[in-house]
C-alpha cells in the first residue's frame, strides 16, 4: 500500500501544492510530541495536545479558504456562461444556423472545462479530509489517547464551524446543480433543432462519482464527530480493524458462551413436566421451572451490562460459577427431593446468562471488518444451541443409574452434563480469554482532553461573539446518566412497533416451545425423547429460513412488508394450533404444521425487526445502559417469563383447557402487534 504522503504528491493538482494539508510535516511533528508525551508530566501532555489541534485548525483553515476561493471562481465562471446562455436560439437576430452551432459547440466546450476543474477540487476537498482522518488516527495509536473523535466534535459542531464547507458541501452542490441543468439544456429540443450534434455524460458522471466518494468521506468525519460510526467506508473499516487489539481466542469463546447457554436454556423443555412430577408436584409447574430461568435474566443483564464497562473476563467468570452451581442444584434437586432446589437451580443459571456481554463484546471488541461474520455467528450459535438442547434431551432419555445412593436419570442427567461442560469452559475462559483494552479507560483520558479544545483564544476576536457556546461540550448530559424516563421520551413510534413485535415473536415462539411437552404428551402421548427431537427438527429451520431472507426476501422486498407478512404468518399459525375438540380431532399433523409457521414467522420476524431496528434508532439509543440493545433484550426477556408463567398458571384449570387458554393471549397480544404495526407501517422505512 501507498504510504498517504507520498499519494499526494502523486496525485495533486498542479499548481495547489501548497494548499494541501502538510501531511508529512505532520507526522514529523507526532514523533516530536510521542517523545514529549513519554517522557513529560501530565500537564506537558495536555499542551502538547492542545498545540497539536491549533496546528490541525491552521491547516484545515488553509485548505477552506482555498476551497472558498476555487468555488467561487467556478462560480464566477458559471455566471458568465449563464449570460451567454440567456436568449432564443429561434431569435432572428442571433444570426444563421451555423453560428448557433458554433456558439453550443463553444458553451459545450466551456462547461466540460469547468466539470474538469469541479472534478479536481473534489478531489482536492476528499484527499484533504482524508489527510486529516489519518493524522488523527496516526496522532491518537502513537500517544495512546482519543484526540480524533474530540477533535472532529468539537469542530463540527461549533456554530463557526470550518470543517462544515467540507461536510454540507451546500456550494458544490449548487455547482454541479447549475453544470447538469446547463448540460441538459444544451441538449434540449430548441437546440437539437438546429444540430445533430449530441453531448456525451462523461463529465456529469465522473462529476456524480467523485461526488459521492467525497460524501461518503464527511459521513465518516460526521459519524466519528458522533461517536457513532455506523457505516464508514472500506477504507475506514480496515483502519479501525488494525486498531483494535483483535484476539481471535477471546472472541471463539465469547460465542461458546452463547452456544452454551442456549442448549442451557432448552435442554430441559423436553423432560420439565416429568421433572416436576418426580417430584410430587404438577406438570404445569414446567413452565415456573422453564420461566425462572429468564425472569433471573433480567436482572442478571442490568448488572453485566454495567460491570462490562469495566472488563468481560470477570462478569464472565462469575457467570460461569453462576450457570456451574445452578445446574449442579438442578441435578441434585432429585436426590434431594425438592422442588425450590430445582427452581434454585434454573434462577442461578439465569443470572448467570451473560448474554448482554456477548453481545457488546462483538460491537465494541471485534474489528470492524468481522462484526457482520460474529454477528451473524452469533446468530447460528443460538439457532444450534436452540437445537442442541432438546437433541440433547432426547439422546439421554435412556440415562437411569445410581452413583453412591444418589439418583441419576434423563431428567437430572442434563444438569450433570452441563455442569461438567460449563467447568471446562471456565478453564478455557481463564487461560485463554484476553482482555481487551476496554474503551472506559481511555474516557478518563478523553476528559482531560476536552482542556485542549476550544477555548477562546482558540478563536481570537470572535470569542466575544460565541458567548457561551465554546462551553456547550462542558454543559452536555452525560450519557451514562440518562434515566429511564429519558430514553423513553426519545422512542419514537417506529422504534415503540419494533419493540413490541419483539417482544409478541419471543411470547409467541416460548410459549409454542414450553408447552410442546404437556401438549403433544396429553394429545399425542409422544415421549419425552420425541419431543426432544421435534424441537431439535424445529430448531434446524433457523438456518435455512435466514439464509433466503437475506440472500433472496430482503434483496426484492422492503423490511416492513416482510414484517408485516410475518405477522400475518403468526397469526395464521396460532389459530391453526387452536384445538376444536371434541367437534374436529386435534392432530398430530395439524400441531407440526402451525408450530412449524409460528417458529418460521417469528424467527424471520425477529431477524427484519432487528435489522430495521439498527437503521432506525437515533445515536442517542445506542449509548448508556438504557440502549436499544439493551431494551430489546428485556422485552424478549420478560416476554419469555411471561409465557411460561402463564403456562403454569393455565394449567392448574387441567390439561384439557391448557392448549386453547394459552393460545387465547397469544392471539390477542399477535393481532394487537398487527393492528400498532399496520398503524404506524409508513413511518417504518
Amino acid at each position: 500500500m501507498v504510504h498517504f504522503g507520498r499519494y499526494i504528491k502523486a496525485h495533486h493538482v498542479p499548481g495547489w501544492e501548497t494548499y494541501y494539508i502538510g501531511y508529512k510535516q505532520l507526522k514529523r511533528r507526532i514523533n516530536e510530541c510521542s517523545k514529549h508525551a513519554a517522557e513529560g508530566s501530565e500537564e506537558e501532555r495536555q499542551e502538547i495536545l492542545r498545540r497539536f489541534s491549533k496546528l490541525l485548525d491552521s491547516q484545515v483553515e488553509k485548505i477552506v479558504l482555498f476551497f472558498l476561493e476555487r468555488q467561487g471562481i467556478l462560480a464566477g465562471r458559471l455566471q458568465e456562461l449563464r449570460e451567454r446562455t440567456e436568449y432564443d436560439p429561434s431569435d432572428e437576430n442571433m444570426g444563421t444556423t451555423i453560428s448557433l452551432v458554433s456558439e453550443r459547440g463553444s458553451l459545450i466546450e466551456a462547461y466540460r472545462q469547468i466539470g474538469k476543474d469541479l472534478l479536481d477540487l473534489l478531489q482536492y476537498v476528499k484527499m484533504n479530509a482524508m489527510g486529516l482522518r489519518k493524522i488523527l488516527k496516526k496522532f491518537d495509536k502513537r500517544l495512546g489517547v482519543r484526540l480524533r473523535e474530540h477533535y472532529l466534535h468539537t469542530r463540527i459542531n461549533h456554530p463557526y464551524s470550518q470543517l462544515q464547507q467540507v461536510l454540507r458541501q451546500v456550494g458544490i452542490g449548487a455547482i454541479i446543480a447549475t453544470i447538469s441543468r446547463n448540460l441538459a439544456e444544451l441538449q434540449s429540443e430548441r437546440w437539437n433543432s438546429y444540430s445533430s450534434f449530441t453531448l456525451g455524460n462523461q463529465i456529469p458522471k465522473a462529476i456524480e462519482n467523485e461526488y459521492q466518494k467525497l460524501t461518503k468521506e464527511a459521513s465518516v468525519l460526521s459519524f466519528m464527530a458522533s461517536g457513532f460510526l455506523l457505516q464508514p467506508s472500506d477504507e475506514e473499516l480496515l483502519e479501525t480493524a488494525e486498531e483494535i487489539e483483535y484476539h481471535p481466542w477471546s472472541a471463539y469463546l465469547n460465542q461458546l458462551n452463547t452456544f452454551l447457554y442456549m442448549v442451557n436454556y432448552y435442554v430441559i423443555v423436553p423432560t420439565s413436566d416429568e421433572y416436576a412430577q418426580l417430584l410430587n408436584t404438577p406438570a404445569t409447574v414446567s413452565g415456573v421451572v422453564i420461566g425462572s430461568m429468564p425472569l433471573a435474566a433480567t436482572i442478571s443483564a442490568i448488572i453485566f451490562t454495567l460491570w462490562s464497562n469495566k472488563s468481560y473476563k470477570a462478569p464472565l467468570i462469575v457467570s460461569t460459577l453462576l450457570l456451574i452451581l445452578g445446574n449442579l442444584s438442578y441435578a441434585l434437586a432429585l436426590p434431594l427431593n425438592s422442588v425450590w432446589l430445582l427452581l434454585l437451580g434454573r434462577a442461578l443459571e439465569g443470572l448467570g446468562c451473560a448474554r448482554a456481554i456477548n453481545r457488546r463484546y462483538i460491537m465494541h471488541e471485534v474489528p470492524q471488518s468481522k462484526i457482520r461474520a460474529f454477528s451473524a455467528a452469533f446468530v447460528s450459535a443460538s439457532a444450534l444451541g436452540m437445537t442442541v438442547g432438546p437433541a440433547l434431551a432426547s439422546a439421554l432419555s435412556s440415562v437411569d443409574f445410581k452413583v453412591g445412593g444418589m439418583i441419576v436419570n434423563y431428567c437430572s442427567a442434563s444438569g450433570w452434563v452441563l455442569g461438567f461442560a460449563w467447568i471446562l469452559y471456565l478453564l478455557l475462559i481463564l487461560i485463554l480469554f484476553k482482555e481487551p483494552n476496554k474503551p472506559h479507560q481511555m474516557e478518563s483520558m478523553k476528559s482531560k482532553e476536552a482542556n485542549s479544545g476550544p477555548k477562546e483564544e482558540d478563536f481570537g476576536a470572535l470569542a466575544p461573539l460565541l458567548g457561551d457556546s465554546l462551553n456547550k461540550e462542558e454543559d452536555k448530559t452525560d450519557e451514562s446518566s440518562r434515566s429511564f424516563i429519558d430514553v423513553l421520551k426519545e422512542m419514537n413510534l417506529p422504534i415503540q412497533i419494533l419493540l413490541t413485535n419483539y417482544f409478541m415473536l419471543k411470547f409467541a415462539s416460548e410459549m409454542l416451545i414450553s408447552e410442546a411437552t404437556l401438549v403433544t404428551g396429553y394429545y399425542f402421548s409422544w415421549s419425552s425423547s420425541t419431543v426432544g427431537w421435534f424441537l431439535g427438527a424445529l430448531g434446524l429451520t433457523v438456518l435455512p429460513s435466514s439464509a433466503v431472507v437475506a440472500n433472496y426476501i430482503s434483496n426484492k422486498f422492503q423490511e416492513r412488508l416482510i414484517i408485516i407478512w410475518s405477522l400475518i404468518l403468526t397469526i395464521i399459525g396460532v389459530v391453526g394450533n387452536f384445538s376444536l375438540a371434541p367437534f374436529i380431532r386435534y392432530t398430530e399433523v395439524q400441531y407440526i404444521i402451525s408450530a412449524l409457521v409460528i417458529f418460521v414467522s417469528t424467527n424471520i420476524l425477529e431477524g427484519v425487526d432487528m435489522s430495521l431496528f439498527a437503521k432506525m434508532m437515533s445515536p442517542r439509543l445506542a449509548k448508556g445502559l438504557f440502549n436499544c440493545g439493551f431494551l430489546s433484550t428485556e422485552a424478549g426477556t420478560i416476554a419469555r417469563a411471561l409465557a411460561d408463567g402463564l403456562i403454569t398458571l393455565v394449567g392448574r384449570g387441567g390439561m384439557a383447557n391448557l392448549l386453547n387458554f394459552t393460545m387465547i393471549p397469544t392471539l390477542a397480544i399477535t393481532l394487537c402487534t398487527f393492528l400498532f404495526t399496520w398503524f404506524g407501517y409508513y413511518s417504518l422505512y
